[in-house]
Order: structure tokens, then C-alpha cells, then sequence
């Protein structure tokens, strides 16, 4: 029963105020406190209706002109969802049935309204309940909505991913006896390949479709680099094993073919813990950090071997110097007729060319200060030109200087070296044979160029955009070695020195041009 003082709000369609009347005794009698407005037309009930709110709708069958068919159809047509029980006197149990059907949910006849109030009971509950499901329907349909946008336009790649034949193929590798997967997989890494073919993509954000400079492959495999499949397979480990999270960091194939470094991000939905028929992956590109990190790296490895050269070039210098003197005081001894004479003159040549190679490998290579100097670029770039000499020889390559005499700029010129040795050294080895490198120097509106210009093959332009990526490289052949500064590390170098290195490549057999440009430093006491 009811709690005494519920409140009830009833609309009830009946055209006789008597038995209107005995409804709402009905009702008081078990507990309602009843609010209750009779109408007897089709209009009067929609107007009601309108103007709500209403918990429950009493309906007499038989009205003049408007029965309780009728009734139900008013209702229906407002898009309430309110109890609809009839109350009629005797009717038929065809008639009954047939008004339920059309969607009336009981029948109460005027002479047993003791009833009435357990029949109003249980059908206010049944309605609270489908209210309840209507508000669930639609907190779902609004957090999807949420969530739909959420993924749809959130600036970070996710996707939905389905695992579960992955899952399904490691259970029937565990049933048939393997335990050490991970040794499995290292034996047979085409299974491996196979459990990446078998993730499905189900949907993806377009972060990530810009990511990959296009929808992502149904091949999931063709996206993961060599070093990336130890990280597929803690993946994939992990998730068969139980766990609803998974946080690494691989290698992917984006869009041009770039290789872009990822920190993954993979969580299993809620309710599909067994399956793995819905997974949460999502990235971030974290390639710039990872490349800055390995940029530091060679910046200490080239500290390391710039210390050595130094080392080596003072401990090479002190003997020489001692040769020097001694030769110095030997060679007037030599008779101006001697046969041999002219060895002498030969010695010593060969002597003060040492002494320069010398000199200029220990500015080349010394490990660069942090502090800005006046730099004499022609100066530079003839050093740069005496320490490839021999490699010039070798190779059949002219270095041509093409730096306006008095052309200075002030800058860190350890690290300047450094970058212009690398570049000029790729130069010379893309050359052909009696090849000209050209090393240029000119001054800008707000700096100075300085341009390394080969007669080699040029950079294709499919692979323009991969030149500046860590690794990356397009030498072949064993002459082709460098002294392991890349160019990805001497474009975050000239970016230290507050500049910028850019190439351009004419076409096959036409060249390539890397241009260095460094602005000329604020004067003291400017806003920088």
C-alpha cells in the first residue's frame, strides 16, 4: 500500500461527476492525496495533457463521442509515457484485451474499485522504472555523444582497436603446451607478424589519420619498424596475460615514411576484459624529445673525441716541433751541390705541412666552449679546406672557396666547425671525380649565409623530407663514411647557434645545396 499523504496527480477522462466521485474516494481511502482534473473531449485532454504534470491517466471506456480508445490515442500522440488505466464499467474481455494491446496497461472495473489502488500502485512503480531506463538511455546516449567528440577531436591519435584473435591465438599457443612465449615468438617471428596482421582497427580519430597522412592500413604490421616488435610483444603479453593497461615507447612508420618516435598508451574497455574485443590505444609523438636526447649524446660523444684530437694533435706537435729544430740545424750542413740536396728543401716542406694539419685539426675538432667569439669565416673555411686536402686528393674532388675576404660574424666557433666540416666532408664524398664542392660566405640583411654546394646525385624527392631525421642516411659504400655527425645533429647544432639549415636539391645528377644561416647577435642592452 501506498504511504499515507502521497501526493497523486490524475487526469480522468469520464463524463459522469458521480463516478468521478467514486474514483477519488477510492484513491483517498488507500493513502493518495489526489489532484485531479476531469475532462470528457479529445481537445479538453490533449490542453490538460499539455499543461501537465500528470503521474497516472483514468480513462472510462464509453463517453459521448469520445471513448477510451480514443483516449489512449491522446495520449499516445502527446509522447508521454504515463500509466493509461482503464476504468469502465462491465465491458467484455475482448474488449479488454484489445485496449491493451493498443497499449493500455490495465483494466479496472467501476464495480470493484477496491482494486484500483493496488492497480495504480504497481503500474506508478513499472513507470518509475521505465523513467529510470529512459534517463540511463539517455546519460549513455549523451556520455557517447561526449565521448564521440572527445575522440573525434582531440589533438592526441586514438583508436579502437580489437584484439581478440590475438588473444585467441596466444590461449591456443599456452593450451598446446608453450609457456615461454617470449622465447616462442624470438624462435618463430613470423607468428608474431601474424598476431600483428590479426589486430583490427575498428575506428580512429582524425589526429590519427593525420598522423598517417591517410586512413590507418587494415595491416596493423605495416606500420611497426624493426626495433618496435619487442614493444608489440610486451603489448600483446601483457594484455592476453590479464593486464588492462599497457604504457611504451616505439618506432612508427607515419605519414611520407617518416619515422616517428611514440609514447603508446593502451587500455582495455571496461567489459571487455575477456574478449580484448575493444581496446583504447592512443600515442604521442615524442620524436623531438627523443632526437634532442640523442643529440646531447653526440655532443658528448664528439666533446670525447674532440678532447682526444686535441691530445693527439699537442702530443704529435711536440715531437715535430723537436724534428723541426733539428732539421733546422742539420740542414745547413748539406752542401748546395750535394745530389740530394733537394731532398732537404723537400723536408722541410713536408715538415711546416704536417705542423699546419696539425694546427687545424686541433681548431676542427677541440671541443667547442660555450662562449661567442669574433669568427673570420674565410679563415674557417680555408682550415676546413687544408684538413680534407687529402680526402680531396683521394676522391679526385676541388674544394672552391667563394668567401667575401673580410666576412665576419660572431657566433661559437667550435660548434661552427664542427657543422661545416660535416657538411663540407658529405660534399666531397657525393662528388664524382673531378667534381667541384663549392664552400660560399656572404652577408644577409640580418646575418650571414654560408653554403655548401656538391656536383653529386641530389637528394630524390620522396626522401626530402627524411634528410634531417635521426639515422637517417643516404650514403652507400664503404668511402662513404663520416666522422658520425649527422645531419639531424648539425641541424640541432646551427639551431643552437640561434640559426637555421636548409637544403635544396636541383634534381638527379644535379646537386645539393645546404645553406646555414645565423643571425647577427642583438647588441647589448636590446631586448632579445
Amino acid at each position: 500500500m501506498p504511504s499515507p499523504g502521497r501526493a497523486l496527480n490524475l487526469l480522468l477522462v469520464e463524463d459522469s461527476a458521480d463516478d468521478a466521485e467514486l474514483v477519488l474516494l477510492a484513491l483517498r481511502r488507500g493513502g493518495f492525496q489526489v489532484r485531479l482534473v476531469r475532462v470528457e473531449t479529445a481537445g479538453a485532454m490533449a490542453a490538460a495533457l499539455a499543461a501537465g504534470p500528470w503521474d497516472l491517466v483514468l480513462s472510462d471506456y464509453q463517453l459521448p463521442g469520445f471513448g477510451g480508445l480514443d483516449a489512449l490515442r491522446v495520449l499516445q500522440a502527446s509522447g508521454q509515457d504515463l500509466p493509461f488505466i482503464l476504468v469502465s464499467g462491465a465491458i467484455g474481455e475482448e474488449v479488454a484485451v484489445a485496449m491493451v494491446k493498443a497499449g493500455a496497461h490495465d483494466y479496472v472495473p467501476k464495480a470493484r474499485l477496491d482494486g484500483l489502488c493496488r492497480v495504480v500502485e504497481r503500474e506508478l512503480k513499472d513507470a518509475g522504472a521505465r523513467a529510470g531506463q529512459r534517463q540511463a538511455k539517455e546519460d549513455l546516449r549523451l556520455s557517447e555523444e561526449r565521448y564521440r567528440a572527445l575522440f573525434e577531436h582531440s589533438p592526441i591519435p586514438f583508436s579502437v582497436q580489437d584484439f581478440s584473435a590475438v588473444k585467441r591465438r596466444l590461449e591456443g599457443l599456452r593450451t598446446a603446451g608453450i609457456q615461454d612465449l617470449r622465447g616462442h615468438f624470438g624462435d618463430h617471428p613470423e607468428e608474431l607478424q601474424a598476431c600483428a596482421r590479426e589486430v583490427r582497427i575498428k575506428e580512429e580519430n582524425q589526429a590519427r589519420v593525420a598522423f598517417y597522412g591517410g586512413a590507418g592500413p587494415e595491416d596493423f604490421s605495416t606500420l611497426l619498424l624493426e626495433a618496435s616488435w619487442p614493444v608489440f610483444l610486451e603489448e600483446v603479453l601483457a594484455l592476453t596475460g590479464g593486464a588492462t593497461a599497457f604504457r611504451g615507447e616505439c618506432s612508427l612508420r607515419a605519414a611520407g615514411g617518416a619515422t616517428r618516435t611514440v609514447a603508446l598508451n593502451t587500455s582495455v574497455s571496461p567489459g571487455y576484459e575477456q574478449s580484448l574485443g575493444r581496446v583504447l590505444v592512443s600515442f604521442v609523438d615524442v620524436s623531438d624529445r627523443v632526437q634532442m636526447a640523442a643529440t646531447l649524446r653526440d655532443l658528448d660523444r664528439l666533446s670525447a673525441k674532440g678532447q682526444m684530437a686535441a691530445y693527439i694533435a699537442h702530443e704529435i706537435n711536440n715531437p715535430l716541433a723537436g724534428i723541426k729544430n733539428a732539421f733546422a740545424l742539420l740542414e745547413p750542413a748539406i752542401p748546395a751541390d750535394h745530389p740530394h740536396r733537394r731532398y732537404a728543401e723537400l723536408i722541410r716542406r713536408e715538415i711546416d705541412r704536417i705542423a699546419s694539419i696539425i694546427r687545424t685539426m686541433y681548431d676542427v675538432y677541440r671541443p667547442p666552449s660555450q662562449d661567442l667569439a669574433d669568427v673570420a669565416l674565410a679563415e674557417v673555411c680555408q682550415d676546413i679546406q687544408s684538413l680534407l686536402a687529402p680526402k680531396c686528393r683521394a676522391q679526385g674532388v676541388e674544394i672552391a672557396l667563394e668567401v667575401q675576404p673580410a666576412l665576419g660574424l660572431r657566433c661559437n666557433e667550435g660548434l661552427l666547425r664542427q657543422v661545416l666540416f660535416n657538411l663540407v666532408q658529405n660534399a666531397v664524398e657525393a662528388s664524382p671525380r673531378d667534381g667541384i664542392v663549392r664552400l660560399g660566405g656572404s652577408k644577409l640583411a640580418e646575418g650571414t649565409e654560408i653554403t655548401v654546394e656538391d656536383q653529386g646525385d641530389g637528394i630524390p624527392p620522396e626522401l626530402a623530407e627524411r634528410v634531417f631525421e635521426q639515422g637517417f642516411s643516404t650514403k652507400r659504400g664503404s668511402r662513404m663514411v663520416g666522422m658520425g655527425l649527422g645531419l639531424s645533429t648539425c641541424k640541432n647544432l646551427v639551431e643552437t647557434l640561434g640559426g637555421s639549415l636548409q637544403f635544396t636539391s636541383a634534381g638527379p645528377g644535379r646537386g645539393c645545396c645546404f645553406r646555414v644561416r645565423l643571425p647577427d647577435p642583438v647588441p647589448s642592452g636590446q631586448n632579445q
